[in-house]
């Protein structure tokens, strides 16, 4: 059954800064295949993933970033649904390092769980290095309570976590979290 999108027009206006080969619909959205970019920036606005009753099908830039669940499949005008299309959880393809530690932006994750062990940070001193995802976040509480006892023992200051060389283990310098 082909349902029609009432609230397209608000929701496919995309961000323009795709990459140039990428042919554009009618409507000025670029599409194609997610496997042809390195970075979520040049990911097309309407991205294929697969096909019904033989027309091809493509997700919304915004629900293929989004959280995981089912979300509509759109012809190539972004504008019919032609079906729904399930996310799972997207785990970047970030390098490894020798010790098998993935490492990279974090901007590049879709969200805090598909972010790499390894996060990209400048150090107080401006030296570009990683911390580790895990210094980063914390302890994270397992109750409402140890949420605000780990709260009122942080620093109204911050702290300082180590920054570590692209391997993971050779401290290069400092990076200062929290804080003013």
């Amino acid at each position: 059954m082909v349902f029609q999108n009432t609230y397209a027009k608000s929701t496919t206006s995309q961000s323009h800064t795709n990459s140039p080969n990428y042919p554009e619909n009618e409507y000025g959205q670029t599409y194609g295949s997610a496997e042809e970019t390195t970075s979520v920036e040049m990911l097309p606005d309407l991205i294929q993933a697969g096909s019904v009753n033989g027309i091809k099908g493509y997700l919304l830039k915004k629900d293929y970033l989004g959280e995981p669940g089912d979300v509509p499949l759109y012809d190539v005008y972004g504008k019919t649904i032609i079906g729904s299309f399930h996310i799972s959880d997207k785990h970047m393809n970030y390098p490894k390092n020798k010790n098998g530690q993935t490492y990279g932006s974090s901007s590049d994750a879709t969200s805090p769980k598909t972010e790499p062990e390894l996060i990209s940070a400048i150090g107080v001193d401006g030296t570009a290095g990683y911390v580790l995802k895990k210094d980063l976040d914390g302890e994270l509480p397992k109750s409402p309570e140890e949420a605000i006892a780990i709260q009122n023992r942080r620093s109204p200051d911050g702290h300082d976590i180590p920054l570590f060389d692209v391997d993971g283990e050779t401290v290069i310098g400092v990076f200062h979290v929290g804080g003013k």
